[in-house]
Order: C-alpha cells, then structure tokens, then sequence
C-alpha cells in the first residue's frame, strides 16, 4: 500500500515511466520523494509502482476472463455496453450496468454475464480503480454473519460491508442466486446502495425484471436499475453449446 501524501505538501510530476529518478530523489511507499530545498518535501506518485499495485488488483479478479476472450458475436450489446461502463468509469463517471433476463426468457444462464463483468472489474483494476466483485455466496455470508450473535463473524461481515461501500467500483454477481432470505438481502443493499450514491455499479442476475421486484422488492429494484445501462440479451446458453 502506498503511503499517505501528507496534508499540504507540494506534488511532483512524474513522467519517469521505470522510475528512474534524477540525482536528489528517492521513491518508497509508492511515492517519488524529493528534497524541497529547505522547505519541506515533495511527493509524486510512482508510476512503475502504480502499474504494479493495479497489476495485482487485477490478477485477484476470480477467473481470466477478458474483453479480448469474449466471443462478440454472443452478446454484442452486453459486450459494447460493458465496453462502454468501462470507459465513463475511467473517465471519473458514474452509471450503472445491470445484464438480466429480457421478460420474454425464460433462461438466460451461461450467456456471458459472468464473463464480461469479471473482464470490466479486470480492466478497472489494472488501471488503478478499487473495484470490489461480490458474487451471491459472498453476499449471502455478509446478509448472514451482520445477523448473528457471533461477534467474529460479525466484524468479518462488517469488514465487507465496509469495504463494498467505500470501493470505487462495486460489482455485484449472480443476484438472485444467494441463500439468504430476499427481504434480508434487500435490506442490506438498499443501505448499501445508499451509501455508495454517484458511484459505479455493475449487476448481473439471471431473474427478469419482475422476478427481482418478486424477490427483492420495489425500493431495491428502482436502485438498482435507475439511469441503468441495460442491454438486451440474447440469453443463448454457451455452456450447452460447448458442451
């Protein structure tokens, strides 16, 4: 982990991409230090150590799904809006992705939502973002241990909580999918959810719009799809098919 710059000190630029830095300088903690004249310190960001740091993030996506992996043709609006989250994020936006059931489905499982909300939290990662994935058995821990009497599994819990609503990005797979009750569930995304107002979000489910307002209820179900970027699926199931 990088260390805090301190309050009021003067940054530097730093365009050294290996960090090679000039005589007087100095790089620890993931920051370029240098030596103010008498008047102090200055610190810079270390890009080589950046790259690492977002390397690393990168490399704790469960699984190896990329953009690149993905078979366009399979769900080429899923794809290009997947795509496109990825850039308004980059570019300090905020939005939502939500890839469910049309209506008119009745199964939409295997159709690369997984696939393609790994590979944004993937790039995400690699270029320096928090991003937080939470797949429905995490989330049904979470929901679980923040209801026990059990103080170790409790602070586990809220160690997560904490951690989804501080990410830059959050990235939720599978909704529906958790063994938790769906009133407890809902309740702790809408607080959730609340707390991470304006901030990126990606949702996946294999439940159409009327099944989440059956299991979750309307006040999560407007949150989670409000100003949503929403694609249609075609909802063909590739495990069949490769199989």
């Amino acid at each position: 982990m990088c260390s805090a710059l301190p309050q009021g000190a003067p940054q530097i630029e730093d365009e050294e991409e290996g960090c090679a830095l000039p005589a007087g300088h100095s790089c620890t903690g993931g920051w370029h230090l240098r030596p103010d004249g008498g008047m102090g310190t200055a610190y810079g960001r270390c890009p080589r150590s950046q790259r690492r740091r977002g390397e690393a993030a990168a490399r704790a996506v469960p699984g190896e799904q990329t953009f690149e992996s993905f078979e366009r043709l399979r769900e080429p609006a899923a794809f290009q809006a997947a795509r496109a989250w990825v850039a308004a994020c980059r570019a300090g936006g905020a939005g939502t992705l939500a890839l469910r059931r049309p209506e008119a489905l009745d199964v939409n499982t295997g159709c690369g939502k997984t696939h393609l909300l790994r590979a944004a939290a993937r790039e995400l990662a690699r270029g320096g973002l928090w991003v937080e994935l939470a797949t429905a058995l995490e989330l049904t821990a979470v929901v679980r241990g923040r209801a026990l009497y059990d103080s170790a599994e409790r602070a586990e819990a809220g160690t997560f909580a904490k951690r989804w609503s501080q990410a830059d990005v959050l990235v939720l797979d599978d909704l529906g999918q958790e063994e938790s009750a769906g009133p407890a569930t809902a309740g702790f995304l809408v607080g959730l959810l609340d707390l991470r107002e304006g901030r990126p979000l990606a949702w996946s489910t294999n439940l159409s719009e009327a099944g989440l307002l059956q299991r979750y209820g309307a006040p999560l179900v407007s949150r989670l799809l409000c100003g949503a970027m929403a694609p249609t699926l075609i909802g063909r199931d590739y495990r069949r098919r490769l199989g």
